[in-house]
């Protein structure tokens, strides 16, 4: 005869244990709304995907995702979050006479609007040529100061020159009359980007 009747297994531990899922199972939803009502607190931007007390975080700029991250980060309730990077699309400025013509694409109007706002201010007179659109799920390849720097350097420079930018990639191109100018712009692009990721296509009139 066995020491403890069967009903007592029931009672004791098999009863308890689906209590406890059941519970889970109607708790989760309740737990997840408070985590995405804290993390909505915490940022406005992106589109949040709220797994039990774990945060997912799209469609937000590059150049804010680290901010973001840490905001969300600091909720109360959030256990861990992760950010769904964008597709950095192929960009490119190209300077003739009294034009600049910049390509590339971005996810949100209000992104792409801010950005070629912020470039706008810098193009010492010239004409910027704005043919950036949106395409959900990209961004710039670099941020809003680095196009603005790009811009203001190289609209007051005479000759005709090209930046093109993907990712980890930036190629400057032209012909510059002076060599020391020359190489004072293709060091500018090394201290903005770093040397290892400016191609050089630069060269001096012959």
């Amino acid at each position: 005869m066995p020491r403890f009747p069967r009903w007592w297994f029931w009672a004791a531990v098999v009863i308890p244990a689906v209590i406890t899922a059941v519970g889970l199972v109607v708790q989760t939803p309740g737990i997840e709304r408070t985590v995405e009502a804290e993390a909505r607190k915490a940022t406005t931007q992106g589109d949040l995907v709220v797994d039990g007390r774990d945060v997912t975080i799209s469609g937000i700029p590059v150049e804010q995702a680290a901010r973001v991250e840490h905001e969300v980060e600091a909720a109360t309730g959030v256990r861990d979050v992760s950010v769904v990077d964008p597709e950095l699309a192929p960009m490119r400025f190209s300077f003739i006479a009294n034009e600049i013509t910049v390509t590339g694409s971005t996810e949100q109007q209000a992104w792409r609007d801010q950005f070629v706002r912020a470039m706008s201010k810098q193009t010492h007179g010239r004409t910027l040529i704005d043919e950036t659109k949106t395409q959900r799920g990209t961004d710039f390849p670099i941020t809003t100061k680095a196009a603005e720097a790009v811009v203001a350097l190289l609209s007051q420079q005479p000759e005709t020159m090209t930046v093109d930018v993907k990712p980890g990639r930036v190629t400057v191109a032209g012909v510059i009359a002076d060599e020391d100018r020359r190489k004072a712009i293709v060091a500018v692009f090394k201290r903005l980007f770093g040397d290892k990721t400016v191609i050089d296509q630069t060269k001096t009139k012959e």
